[in-house]
């Protein structure tokens, strides 16, 4: 069995391969090519790819493949740039729980056609991710092959891509849950329910618009995210990989296996805000402007799965210090109202975001709390245990609002 090589994998990678499945078969003949499937790199151990469960995420180090079939690793000739890689990640995984075409696929194979809907099928996935990012793989993205894509004349090969996976660790695999696979049911659970409500509904962005516009089905939806297990899928993650959580459990794995997890876990995050960052921004706008219990659960989600990954991140970092491998992070401290306050507030917080802009320019002054805008006000910072694992630690507050602050469990100290 072989599998593509993690520590080759980029984002915005594209990889090909089949199956010797009939279905397969039958794709090659159509195409008079070796390939049949097209899956794209978002994250360092994670692809998304559209087959009969629809959009979903995977884990490629559980993509193995039969030594007869073909696999592999497309990149762009000329390097994107990274505004335009975020951007075809990000439409991959807005497209996450869209249901599956064989028709258009089918069509794909014989012209396309002018018309098309928002379903989707693995190349369409691929040509209309780089697409949206400004970039033309082949000459038409909503119909189009694994094969065209293999011809596109934009991509090239990337070498030694490709690694050979033993029985034994297949079978190690194998034995175990796969998180993505639980994900995988938990989205289509809940969207197959969302469907009974609007046939139209796709993706989970697709959901927040219709309750705007249906605020009475707040109950039902948020009995349908509950009961779909969207919100505790997490947990299998975190019982099974202790060792991505605490730092003597990752000391006790292989060199290599550290090196290269520890790598992959700081290089997603030069990338920028993580995904659960964004999410939790989003819906924490979501639930201050609607009074529905379903935002607020996904709120309470993504801020929780962005303190887990916090901490994640934080342990593969001092993994990579211990071993010099990378220098410790600076303890920069973000200067209240300053615009790289603003900037990593609004990724964090739009709420708090907008209040603090508001009572700034209510007072035509920056010098005043955040808060309230009342002065005299200072400059403080929460203690190193109490930092948010997103978005600035600091706030300029005037002497009510830090006691209020304190009161809430907040202990901030004076910036000196």
């Amino acid at each position: 069995m072989k599998r593509v090589k993690i520590s080759k994998l980029q984002r915005g990678d594209i990889i090909l391969t089949t199956t010797t499945a009939a279905v397969s078969k039958a794709i090659r003949w159509g195409t008079k090519s070796d390939i049949s499937h097209a899956i794209i790199c978002v994250q360092h151990r994670s692809v998304i790819d559209a087959t009969s469960e629809g959009v979903h995420a995977r884990n490629p180090q559980r993509l193995f493949f039969d030594d007869k079939c073909a696999l592999h690793v497309l990149r762009l000739g000329a390097p994107p740039s990274a505004d335009q890689i975020d951007q075809i990640c990000r439409f991959a995984r807005e497209k996450v729980g869209s249901e599956y075409s064989t028709r258009e696929a089918v069509r794909s194979a014989i012209g396309g056609s002018d018309q098309w809907t928002r379903k989707q099928f693995c190349s369409r996935l691929v040509a209309q991710a780089y697409a949206s990012a400004g970039i033309t793989l082949v000459g038409n993205p909503h119909y189009c092959s694994p094969a065209d894509l293999a011809k596109s004349p934009v991509l090239t090969s990337v070498p030694d891509a490709v690694e050979q996976v033993s029985d034994e660790e297949v079978g190690s695999w194998t034995a175990h849950a796969d998180s993505s696979e639980v994900m995988r049911k938990a989205i289509n659970t809940f969207l197959e329910g969302a469907r009974t409500k609007d046939k139209n509904i796709q993706t989970f962005e697709d959901v927040g618009p219709y309750l705007i516009q249906h605020p009475a089905e707040d109950t039902f939806f948020s009995k349908l995210l509950e009961s779909s297990g969207y919100l505790t899928v997490w947990q299998l993650n975190a019982e099974r990989n202790r060792w991505q959580y605490e730092d003597a459990l990752l000391a006790e794995l292989p060199a290599d296996k550290c090196k290269e997890y520890c790598r992959g876990m700081v290089k997603d995050e030069e990338a920028g805000p993580h995904r659960y960052v964004t999410n939790r921004a989003a819906y924490r706008g979501l639930s201050h402007q609607h009074d529905l219990a379903f935002f607020k659960l996904l709120f309470d989600l993504f801020d929780l799965l962005a303190a887990e990954h916090r901490q994640r991140l934080m342990v593969a970092r001092r993994w990579l210090e211990m071993k010099g491998m990378i220098a410790p992070v600076a303890d920069v401290i973000v200067q209240p109202h300053s615009p790289d306050w603003f900037s990593s507030m609004e990724s964090w917080d739009p709420v708090k975001a907008a209040v603090t802009r508001f009572v700034i320019k209510q007072e035509s002054r920056e010098d005043v709390c955040s808060i309230c805008g009342d002065d005299p006000a200072a400059d403080y910072r929460l203690e190193k245990g109490f930092r948010p694992p997103g978005g600035p630690d600091t706030l300029r507050l005037c002497d009510d609002c830090l006691e209020i602050r304190r009161s809430m469990g907040d202990p901030f100290t004076l910036i000196r």
